[in-house]
This record gives structure tokens, C-alpha cells and sequence, in this order.
């Protein structure tokens, strides 16, 4: 899955190896984006979690990259 989004965008979204570093990362952005948009932690296929980047109606708009 991830791997669309890797050859769509040319990006490497960021993974974490745990919830809280994920939820930490997501409340940052929050903050840094001024609420254009909302965040959720979701785990990863293959371990870890990463950070997906959703418009106000709940759409996905891409995963947070490092």
C-alpha cells in the first residue's frame, strides 16, 4: 500500500516505531499546520505506524513524510 504512495509522490513517508512516538509526530504537525488538516496514527502492514494526513471531511490527502 505504502508503495503507491511512495512512486505517486516521489516521498518516503515516515515511519515510527511506536504509538506515542506516531501520535507525538502527529501533534506537531497539527500544530505546524495551523488546522488545514487532521492526523491519524495508523499502524503499518509491516510493523511500525505512520502518520496519515486527512482533509477536513475525513478523505485521506497523504502520509506524513520525513
Amino acid at each position: 500500500m505504502s508503495r503507491a504512495f511512495v512512486s505517486e509522490g516521489g516521498s518516503v513517508p515516515q515511519v515510527y516505531s511506536s504509538v506515542e512516538s506516531a501520535e507525538s509526530a502527529a501533534n506537531i504537525q497539527r500544530a505546524m499546520d495551523g488546522g488545514q488538516y487532521e492526523y491519524e496514527v495508523r499502524p503499518r502492514e509491516r510493523g511500525g505506524y505512520m502518520v496519515a494526513r486527512l482533509r477536513k471531511d475525513g478523505e485521506f490527502d497523504s502520509w506524513v513524510e520525513e
